[in-house]
């Protein structure tokens, strides 16, 4: 029977949420009395990003500035834990021939990111079992598990994020040399949070006291990620997606409106939640426009809302047991997740 060190979870249903216990044993089959320092289990959240970009750099040789490819790339651990399941990792004993099996149960936080991954980068949660053994190589078996952490605005929403807010902005349009009179445009909402499953009113009110056409109005509300590397320098990049964007006739000139766009998230909107890192980040903003003929500028209004999964207001004690169905629905991950290795 050869050595032999093995993770197996108890209670590892394809995920886990905030709060949960990871359960689960250490088995360690020996085929001869081995000397070791302890049985450690460790749990690791760690941020990759990678991707090839240009990088500048001085040819002393050629005495000129050049530029070359690069693979920028960025590491960071969010957070670790490890518990001792037998020893200390300072004294050695000796362990008997045979199977010896460690329970263990590591708790993970509240407040802690999803799993997630994408051409730029990943966030990802890994175990360890580790056999130390003193003056030889230890034994090891590691193992990739997925969280699937819901956006708390519990966290990151302020109680006047849930009241109304109004918004306003005007211009004055010319053309050529005469000034016409302004295009004034007021934005309320009910609040500036959004979750899945509720749908906000949002008006607009148009006053066009010029004699230009409001050629047609739009709400959008978009998601912006941003990836972020640190060697061989810092640089970053932005990849923007449209969640919501509706779309209303124009206005003629010298005319009024109130314009009202429902405004709810779709069920498979991805909500990453990257509370605790450095390498990523993620933004929402509305987007109010006015669109004008193509020799002016449009009119636009913008407003960056709190947008996650469990509200505010909510009371229901700790977050839930299980995420939430939209969660579910739109993680990022696909069953089963990608090995370690192919992380790095």
């Amino acid at each position: 029977m050869p050595h032999q060190c093995k993770l197996i979870l108890d209670n590892y249903m394809g995920h886990y949420v905030p709060g949960a216990p990871i359960q689960g044993r250490v088995l360690l089959n020996l085929d001869t009395d081995t000397n070791l320092r302890g049985v450690r289990v460790e749990l690791h959240c760690k941020e990759q990003t990678s991707w090839l970009g240009t990088e500048s750099y001085y040819d002393s040789e050629a005495r000129e500035h050049k530029s070359r490819d690069t693979q920028f790339r960025g590491d960071w651990e969010v957070f670790g834990a490890n518990e001792w399941l037998y020893g200390d990792g300072h004294t050695s004993t000796t362990l008997s021939v045979g199977q010896h099996i460690y329970p263990f149960q590591l708790g993970l936080q509240q407040n802690i990111p999803g799993s997630y991954q994408c051409e730029s980068g990943s966030v990802s949660y890994k175990l360890v079992a580790t056999v130390d053994r003193p003056m030889a190589f230890d034994y090891q078996d590691e193992m990739l598990v997925m969280v699937q952490s819901p956006v708390d605005l519990r966290f990151i929403a302020r109680p006047e994020d849930m009241m109304p807010v109004t918004l306003s902005d005007e211009k004055s349009v010319c053309c050529w040399c005469c000034a016409q009179g302004p295009i004034s445009m007021d934005l309320e909402l009910p609040k500036a949070t959004l979750v899945p499953g509720e749908e906000l009113e949002i008006k607009m009110h148009l006053i066009n006291m010029s004699s230009t056409n409001v050629e047609g109005v739009s709400l959008q509300l978009t998601q912006l990620i941003t990836y972020k590397v640190t060697e061989p320098g810092r640089d970053e990049r932005q990849d923007s997606s449209k969640l919501v964007e509706l779309n209303d006739v124009g206005l003629g000139a010298h005319g009024e409106h109130t314009y009202v766009f429902r405004v709810a998230l779709p069920p498979t909107a991805v909500l990453p939640n990257f509370v605790q890192c450095r390498l990523f980040a993620v933004e929402y903003f509305y987007k109010a426009v006015a669109k004008l003929p193509s020799v002016h500028n449009n009119l636009e209004v913008r407003l960056a809302p709190k947008v996650g999964h469990i509200p505010l207001g909510w009371n229901g004690g700790p977050a839930p047991s299980a995420p939430p169905k939209e969660l579910e629905a739109a993680r990022p991950y696909e069953q089963p997740p990608p090995s370690y290795d192919s992380l790095n």
